[in-house]
């Protein structure tokens, strides 16, 4: 057995590559076991069922009664395992709240906890949650999204969305009773980066040599286009309340996400103004200088957490966003993506039922 067990719990933030890092380690579970690093199977490719049942929050309609006693298995084979680490991974942990936090960290006997929060810089961060709220059946329009993320008002939103992406904030919760050196701030590499980049980094805080484990990944939660998001967020004004999320998350991510961004020509990003831009410039200066100050483990770059700052040419570049789209072209969208799926059932036939007589 290994002299002293470490634990890694991987908390997130949501939209910095967790569901890529999360299938990574699914895919290489058995060659990780030989080398002393367990990857729990409790749930799916990640650890979201653990952290549901720890927090009793889904009732049966949602599936709760399925997930019973996933933390405690999770906790259970952790304390078991006797190899030299464990790690685990849910961006649901990320919104654990201070009590929370210790009950977690203290689960796990005399093991070496540490933590690994994966961080991207907010430009495009800002964006990419908004898309997320979408996916999961909310109503929200973006421009008000933005306003209440970067306002000075404190909604619940705002505080959602902060006590998640300000990695400051959130590291004050689960670096409680932890050294410095055992919280790692992993940051998730700019645009252009070699594709296996943020496993490299990742595979390193493990222990693990990253070339041993294959990271092919097939895109994963791809980003919708301006006019597909607009689609997405009509049909749940209008249906998406009537399904349980679980089946909802389901079906969009294996149905109806290929065909949106498949039929729809429109691929532009989801644009920020002048001043929005600054602002998100502002907080994460901000944001990074607490986390140099905190002393954590960085692996990457803070520097890749604080975006550029718009000039004055950038003043009149906003583009169109989701609530500029007219009715006639999200119904052109909606025509389209009709035409993907009517192409689709033409492409693999099936019979029909048969016609019974009475």
């Amino acid at each position: 057995m290994a002299d002293t067990k470490r634990v890694f719990i991987h908390i997130g933030a949501p939209k910095t590559g967790t569901t890529y890092l999360q299938q990574v380690l699914h895919k290489n579970r058995d060659a990780m076991e030989q080398a002393g690093v367990l990857y729990p199977r409790v749930g799916n490719n990640a650890h979201h069922t653990a952290v549901w049942d720890l927090r009793g929050r889904f009732d049966d309609d949602e599936g709760g009664g399925k997930f019973e006693a996933h933390w405690d298995e999770l906790v259970a084979q952790t304390v078991d395992w006797d190899g030299q680490a464990v790690v685990m991974s849910s961006e649901m942990f990320v919104y654990s709240q201070p009590e929370e936090c210790r009950r977690i960290l203290g689960s796990f006997g005399d093991a070496e906890v540490h933590v690994i929060y994966t961080a991207r810089d907010l430009m495009r961060q800002v964006p990419a949650v908004w898309q997320e709220q979408i996916k999961n059946r909310r109503v929200m329009r973006y421009q008000v999204f933005l306003e209440d993320v970067l306002g000075k008002r404190k909604t619940r939103l705002a505080k959602h969305f902060w006590g998640a992406q300000d990695a400051a904030t959130a590291l004050e919760r689960w670096s409680q009773g932890l050294d410095p050196s055992r919280v790692h701030v992993v940051t998730a590499p700019p645009a252009g980066s070699p594709p296996d980049l943020l496993w490299q980094r990742f595979a390193g805080v493990l222990g693990l040599d990253p070339g041993e484990y294959p990271s092919e990944i097939a895109a994963a939660n791809e980003s919708l286009g301006v006019t597909s998001a607009e689609v997405l967020r009509r049909y749940n004004e209008r249906y998406g309340k009537d399904i349980p999320i679980l089946r909802f998350r389901a079906e969009v991510m294996t149905q109806l996400l290929p065909a949106l961004t498949t039929a729809v020509p429109d691929r532009s990003k989801l644009p920020l103004d002048f001043s929005q831009r600054n602002r998100i410039v502002d907080l994460s200066e901000g944001i990074v200088k607490k986390l140099r100050k905190a002393g954590y483990d960085v692996v990457g770059s803070l520097d890749e957490l604080v975006p550029e700052r718009p000039g004055r040419r950038d003043k009149k570049s906003t583009g169109r966003g989701p609530d500029d789209l007219t009715d006639a072209e999200v119904n052109d969208a909606l025509v389209d993506v009709l035409d993907h799926v009517m192409a689709a059932a033409l492409q693999n036939p099936k019979k029909g039922p048969k016609n019974k007589q009475r």
